[in-house]
């Protein structure tokens, strides 16, 4: 592979989790009483990446959550209840690792009184390695499998951000809070090998639950990078239990 194409393939791996650090300022302005439901809901968060010849990697996971009131605002408890992995033909394996990778998300959250989120619970040693084992593996598949270079890098490019953990790819402080229907961020880059490119985040937030949280968060992560450009997203929905 050459050294442009590792050096793309490392950025893009890395976008999204550097885009989730940047500072909104409207992600501070909390809205005051904040009250969440006390049932269980649905929270998913589906993961979708472009890859360069206009097909996607679209990994959707659920999990039942409950706001459980704290001393200092609330927790959010989490449990694993569905995932689904879309992936091209050529990527069936990697498909079928990501499916089988276990993953509890961040939970649990620690949430004020505000809604933000706060922090998240420390992640389990064993989480971590079962995370890098993925990775190793899913590198050794890909690098080895018949498919086109082009192909080849963007699916290396994709496996850090598929496989990474809350830490290092948080969710938006304002998930839960969020009232802007629509925020833009944009910044410029240089790669290591001195070229530019420019990176473009826009958060959408949509159909509000009838106690205020919105129903839908949206992060759109467009890159041009080395004359190539990608676009990504995480769509976060929340949704009660039918019966609940």
């Amino acid at each position: 592979m050459k050294a442009s194409a590792l050096i793309l393939a490392g950025v893009a791996a890395l976008v999204p989790l550097a885009a989730a650090h940047w500072d909104f300022a409207a992600a501070a302005e909390a809205p005051r009483g904040f009250s969440p439901p006390t049932t269980p809901m649905v929270l998913s968060r589906t993961v979708i990446r472009e890859l360069g010849d206009g097909k996607q990697i679209v990994v959707k996971r659920s999990f039942r959550v409950q706001f459980v009131a704290a001393p200092d605002g609330f927790v959010l408890t989490g449990t694993p209840i569905a995932i689904s992995v879309d992936v091209p033909p050529v990527l069936a394996r990697l498909g079928e690792l990501e499916r089988q990778r276990s993953d509890s998300g961040p939970f649990p959250l620690l949430i004020d009184r505000g809604g933000l989120i706060h922090t998240t619970a420390s992640s389990d040693p064993a989480d971590a390695k079962a995370r890098q084992d993925a990775r190793q593996t899913a590198t050794g598949m890909i690098q080895a499998a018949a498919m086109p270079d082009a192909t080849k890098r963007d699916a290396v490019g994709m496996i850090g951000s598929m496989s990474a953990d809350s830490h290092s790819s948080p969710w938006p402080i304002d998930l839960f809070t969020a009232h802007d229907s629509e925020r833009r961020q944009h910044r410029s880059v240089t790669l290591s090998d001195g070229s530019l490119g420019d990176i473009d985040v826009l958060l959408r937030v949509g159909n509000w639950l009838p106690c205020g949280m919105p129903a839908l968060f949206e992060r759109i992560i467009t890159t041009n990078l080395a004359g190539t450009r990608r676009v990504s997203r995480e769509v976060w929905s929340l949704e009660p239990i039918v019966g609940a």
